[in-house]
């Protein structure tokens, strides 16, 4: 499994850096050191490493959110976290934006699978948010939820085009609509998740 595993890291550091249609299988062999067979063996083209690629950063990606929001108690405390997390990810010398967003536009929806991945990363964001938010008395999670992702995924875009600080007005402005401490967003402190 070492080499599946080496091929997935370089395959996920150079989708993030330059996308997927840039990136060639030949290039990600010859960074992973293996053989064409090696890689061709794991993966039986590159759409099949695509997807392992997204598969492998959606189940990192919601670990570590989970447990940055398993470590507070209070509905307020638990949705903070989930920005202070996010700006703590944009501070992070391994962030290149969203690897699900990117890989929608680059293959315009087909195929279908990495379309499904792509819904399916944003869905389960949506539905912790929402777990968060039901907490709180005579709000309705399902709405306020949906508009804590599309700003989740606008910070996103912001940071990674004009940097981390691109989301401080954002923040700013939701904190209070949020009923959050709008002090600024958190960005020490945290392990770069991206990395095995």
């Amino acid at each position: 499994m070492a080499k599946r595993d080496d091929i997935l890291a370089t395959a996920t550091r150079l989708f993030g850096e330059h996308g997927y249609h840039a990136v060639g299988v030949d290039r990600i062999r010859d960074e992973a050191e293996v053989s064409k067979m090696t890689l061709y063996h794991h993966f039986p083209g590159k759409e099949a490493l695509v997807e392992a690629v997204l598969e492998q950063r959606h189940e990192r990606f919601m670990a570590s959110l989970n447990a940055a929001v398993e470590s507070s108690s209070t509905w307020e405390t638990r949705l903070r976290a989930v920005f202070d997390w996010h700006a703590r990810w944009f501070a992070s010398e391994n962030f290149h934006g969203c690897m699900f967003l990117k890989a929608t536009e680059e293959y315009a929806r087909e195929p279908a699978s990495l379309l499904a991945l792509s819904r399916r990363h944003k869905a389960e964001v949506k539905a912790l948010v929402e777990e968060i938010i039901a907490a709180q008395e005579g709000v309705s999670a399902p709405r306020l939820a949906r508009l804590v992702q599309v700003t989740l995924d606008g910070m996103i875009v912001n940071a990674y085009l004009f940097g981390p600080d691109a989301v401080d007005d954002a923040w700013a402005a939701l904190a209070p609509l949020l009923a959050l401490d709008a002090r600024p967003l958190d960005r020490e402190g945290a392990a770069d998740w991206t990395q095995p």
